[in-house]
């Protein structure tokens, strides 16, 4: 089997496995928070919207987080519109083969779906009542949601540029570890805050999301200009 032809099967694998989330959500659909998705789907559009590109095929945006919060608080049907809104988003600010948004819809719903596990692994809730409980789950199902997708995506990039998937990885990806553990915590609080006060729960904790964002970009930032500075030398 070719590489080309290797990769378009793990590509086609990654897009199937999406779908059979997509349907399994579709049955467990009953009563969700309409009011809790749509803030978070247009939190979800504007985070997209204002993503950044540290490398070439990689688009960094605090989606994950929101993500997360669909995850902890409506489980796979919440995870389901949340993921779908930031795709067709990045599909429609970024242009790309059809191909490339169902597999990342399938890598962010399955890396969501690991989040999942964790948690029903600790069997921990996200209601006030279960805090600070609920920061363990959250931090090891964010660093498990990190380690999923971007294991994924860095495959399917090594598939595409012929390159070894550890090295692609160690570059595009694991500097954002750390900000995924943060990450995780926001989301836990997010959903504890919304639990408490509703979507004015949200907003209190928008700032320090902000706040990662805004450290994430600056870091790719001297990241990137480092990495122009050495091969001018």
């Amino acid at each position: 089997m070719s590489a080309a032809t290797r990769g378009a099967t793990f590509i086609g694998l990654v897009i199937a496995a999406g779908a059979a989330v997509i349907a399994t959500a579709a049955l467990q659909w009953h009563g969700e928070d309409l009011v809790l998705l749509a803030a978070l789907v247009g939190l979800t559009i504007l985070s997209e919207v204002l993503d950044f590109a540290p490398f070439p095929n990689s688009r960094v945006s605090l989606s994950a987080a929101l993500i997360l919060v669909a995850a902890t608080v409506s489980g796979l049907p919440g995870v389901v519109i949340v993921v779908s809104a930031a795709v067709t988003t990045d599909f429609i600010v970024h242009p790309k083969p059809w191909y490339k948004a169902a597999f990342n819809e399938g890598a962010l719903l399955l890396a969501a779906v690991a989040y999942m596990g964790v948690f029903e692994a600790f069997g921990t809730g996200y209601s006030n009542e279960d805090w600070p409980a609920v920061l363990a789950p959250a931090i090891i199902g964010a660093g498990l949601n990190f380690a999923v997708n971007s294991s994924l995506v860095a495959l399917a990039i090594a598939s595409e540029t012929r390159s070894q998937p550890i090295s692609v990885w160690n570059e595009r990806f694991r500097w954002l570890l750390p900000y995924y553990v943060v990450v995780g915590v926001l989301a836990a609080v997010i959903a504890v805050a919304y639990d408490d006060w509703g979507l004015a729960g949200i907003g209190l904790v928008l700032i320090p999301l902000a706040m990662v964002w805004l450290g994430m970009k600056q870091y790719a930032g001297m990241v990137s200009a480092l990495s122009h500075r050495l091969q001018r030398a």
